[in-house]
């Protein structure tokens, strides 16, 4: 299961388990139209039994109770999930107002847990994995974000303490990105224009941007080759932060 998989490293996640001859839960909630293109080229790929979609808002418990057992109807079980679901709602802090603090944690903070609980409640298996998507600035922080920020700071310490109680059937890891090449991240930081995009290149060791592809090939690893791992974050970030 991909939490806010209809774009940007999500949908490249979902669409590259299903090459890996996953089969894929593409949950989303607000982009409804890129939701069902990902689920179409999946489907029209591998087969009508590769994915399934479904519309769930994740920081509702009962909506996430709902998408579980229809997943579980379907596939029998669920042995990975990858927390993706985010939202940015910026503001300078001193003008943030309650419902935009609200709104972006509930989505990333609570959404994860609420999300991983469920999970772990219905995995009766011995090898489980739970992959929490993090980000630099949970670290560093940054201006007009400490929502989001927040948020994500959250999600990395959940992830060691979800590791410590779901061991050893679940193991939690968390994948944090650098700057990935989103279409989010582009329009942010308007890297269409040739001199931003060079002084985002500069701050990176390994002096080019990541690709979702960069993030999925880590999550990879965690669900397959990862035997002794769990309460971790791994940097995926070309050496942006180093510490």
């Amino acid at each position: 299961m991909v939490t806010g998989a209809a774009g940007g490293i999500g949908s490249i996640v979902a669409e590259n388990l299903a090459l890996k001859n996953h089969k894929v839960i593409i949950n989303y909630f607000r982009s409804e139209k890129k939701a069902i293109q990902l689920y179409d080229r999946i489907n029209e790929q591998h087969s009508n039994e590769t994915a399934i979609l479904y519309r769930a808002d994740v920081t509702r418990r009962s909506e996430v109770k709902k998408m579980f057992e229809f997943a579980i109807e379907k596939f029998d079980r669920i042995d990975v999930l990858v927390n993706n679901a985010g939202i940015n709602i910026d503001r300078p802090f001193l003008e943030m107002n309650d419902d935009e603090w609200t709104k972006v944690i509930s989505t990333i903070l609570t959404g994860t847990f609420i999300c991983s609980q469920e999970f772990a409640k219905q995995y009766n298996g011995n090898s489980g994995h739970i992959v929490n998507i993090g980000a630099l600035t949970a670290i560093h922080g940054r201006k007009n974000g400490a929502n989001y920020c927040s948020a994500r700071a959250g999600v990395v310490n959940l992830t060691k303490c979800m590791a410590l109680e779901l061991a050893p059937r679940i193991k939690v890891n968390c994948v944090t990105p650098g700057w990935i090449e989103t279409e989010e991240l582009v329009e942010r930081y308007q890297l269409h224009k040739d001199e931003n995009y060079r002084k985002a290149v500069n701050t990176i060791p390994l002096e080019r941007l990541g690709s979702p592809d960069d993030i999925f090939r880590m999550i990879y690893f965690i669900m397959n080759d990862s035997t002794y791992i769990t309460g971790q974050n791994f940097f995926v970030d070309g050496g942006y932060l180093m510490h």
